[in-house]
């Protein structure tokens, strides 16, 4: 019985603690949000001819798709999640990881009581991978 409620509680205790979001993950907190420095409209054009052939010849994506961006610190950046999932999806991390290393010291972290801080860019882009054969 002793090792039923311990097993209970610890469950419970779990589940409670892996619920809560670290002290700096609320925007609302920081000073500055992370931000690409060249400006959104260079992001979508880097993002969008760099994965063009990618993404064309890999993978059949149709649809919005949201990036989820990890910005450390020091303004280095990675993808880390891509919703929703498609198949072979850990390639796909893979192969965007690649491409933004190209621009990953582009980025300006995220800033709380004008100190960088480790923070999450999320990134929305349309893809629309379907081929079509003319006679």
């Amino acid at each position: 019985m002793k090792q039923l409620l311990i097993i209970i509680f610890s469950l419970v205790g779990i589940v409670l603690y892996s619920q809560e979001k670290p002290a700096d993950s609320n925007p609302k907190d920081w000073d500055k949000e992370a931000f690409y420095k060249p400006g959104e409209k260079k992001l979508q054009k880097d993002f969008d001819r760099a994965l063009s052939y990618s993404v064309d010849q890999n993978y059949s994506i149709n649809g919005p798709m949201t990036f989820a961006i990890y910005i450390n610190d020091t303004g280095l950046a990675k993808i880390v999640d891509v919703k929703p999932k498609v198949k072979n999806h850990q390639l796909l991390l893979n192969d965007l990881n690649y491409v933004l290393k190209k621009s990953h010291k582009n980025w300006e972290p995220a800033q709380k009581n004008n100190k960088p801080i480790n923070s999450i860019f999320y990134y929305k882009i349309t893809f629309n991978t379907e081929v079509y054969d003319h006679d």
